[in-house]
């Protein structure tokens, strides 16, 4: 495989950090090691990021992985192997899992109403922006199914991009993030939201995987946490992944940063404080609430590379994977984000944007190739899988910018160019 890859100069100016060695490697393969290892270690001693860890999987093993910088800069505390992160929205291919492992079981359909396990979403009326900007209510055309949920086009808002417009705003100041109410109760607020446009009319991405998670409680009668363990980390021995962090866990939880007005990294969170080691926390978010560490989220990147094996063990039917890795949206629905789209090669499937097709510029840029699926995090942590290279790629970092870091790109360019296929 080829290794020759020019990088261009990181941009973004932030606090120094101390590089800390990469970990031990007992790989056999021709992946770049060097390459990689000058690549986050840069990206770090240039202030670019604090810290960060990676991992390459490619032709079923462990090409790559590494760790650098520090995980809590304030008290000095290096990355390392098994750091424990806040992955946020990688939390949402899980749900999405556990949704089509129930569907597997014949205990729900994708066509099914929302409001036949949610009676009280059935009565949100749709929102139209008037000429005075002022939202107008009309009822639901059509009842949004799971399937919208699974695809962000159910038409709910998420309350995360601040007050766009009246509609935006409500979602905004309705609670729908705060730890001390669960699910049922979170469901009880949406209900008195409106949606954002009709369901199915496009995508938008919004709480609707928040919504999935309680469907699986109500059908199984568990909180989701419970669910989750039961359907997916105990099969894959996920023992470091949950929706708090546990007290053994606690001196290896990083801290969250996010970059001030000067450009500089501030503390967003400090990881030794964090409401995340609250075990008694309610609020178990589908759409963003886990915690993992590099290892345990490979595992299941893993599962989904495989066809829905671990180790011997099946969690999801192949065809179900397939269907996943699908992009469902297609070219007749807009999107209202600019982040996807056909202008861009890439659409949504269950879980996850798919890329949808390449070319040249968009390779040797971003690694972005067609039939890779996966999704990323707040905090600037992502993953995806690409099964016609049997590979994947996970980055781990904690901070929250306007923009994805050069560094994602630059990282999945140089695996997509060390796992690719030779005939590529």
């Amino acid at each position: 495989m080829k290794t020759a890859i020019t990088f261009s100069a990181m941009l973004l100016m932030g606090c120094s950090a101390a590089v800390a060695p990469a970990a031990e490697k007992t790989l056999i393969s021709n992946f770049n090691t060097k390459a990689m290892d000058k690549l986050l270690s840069e990206a770090v001693s240039s202030g670019d990021v604090i810290g960060t860890s990676a991992l390459v999987f490619d032709e079923g093993q462990t090409v790559y992985k590494g760790a650098f910088g520090l995980g809590d800069r304030e008290r000095n505390t290096p990355v390392t192997m098994d750091t424990v992160w806040r992955i946020y929205s990688m939390t949402k291919p899980v749900t999405s899992a556990v949704i089509m492992d129930l569907q597997e079981e014949g205990k729900l359909k994708l066509s099914d109403p929302v409001s036949n396990y949610i009676p009280e979403l059935a009565n949100m009326m749709v929102a139209t922006m008037g000429a005075d900007e002022q939202p107008k209510f009309e009822p639901q055309e059509r009842p949004m199914t799971i399937e919208d949920l699974m695809l962000h086009r159910s038409g709910m808002g998420y309350g995360i991009f601040g007050p766009l417009n009246p509609v935006a705003e409500a979602y905004e100041k309705a609670g729908l993030f705060t730890p001390e109410e669960n699910l049922e109760a979170k469901m009880e607020k949406l209900s008195k939201l409106p949606l954002m446009f009709q369901p199915g009319e496009g995508w938008y991405y919004s709480y609707s995987i928040d919504v999935l998670g309680r469907i699986a409680e109500v059908i199984e009668g568990k909180t989701l946490g419970e669910i989750m363990v039961e359907r997916i980390f105990e099969p894959l021995g996920m023992n470091e992944t949950g929706f708090s962090v546990k007290p053994d866990q606690k001196t290896r939880f990083v801290s969250n940063y996010y970059i001030d007005k000067d450009g500089a990294f501030a503390l967003a969170e400090d990881g030794q404080t964090s409401p995340y080691l609250n075990a008694d926390n309610k609020f178990q978010s589908g759409g963003g609430g886990l915690v993992s560490t590099l290892g345990d989220y490979a595992k299941f990147a893993q599962l989904m590379l495989d066809g829905g094996t671990y180790n011997g063990h099946r969690v999801l039917e192949e065809s179900t994977v397939e269907l996943m890795m699908q992009d469902h949206m297609g070219a007749d629905k807009p999107y209202f984000q600019p982040w996807l789209g056909p202008d861009k090669l890439s659409g949504f499937g269950y879980g996850g944007s798919v890329e949808t097709g390449d070319n040249p510029e968009k390779l040797s840029s971003s690694g972005k190739a067609a039939g890779q699926w996966g999704w990323s995090g707040a905090a600037r942590t992502t993953f995806w899988i690409d099964r016609p290279n049997n590979s994947f790629g996970i980055i781990m970092l904690q901070f929250f910018s306007a923009e994805d870091p050069k560094l994602h790109d630059d990282f999945r360019a140089l695996v997509y160019d060390q796992t690719k296929n030779e005939d590529e």
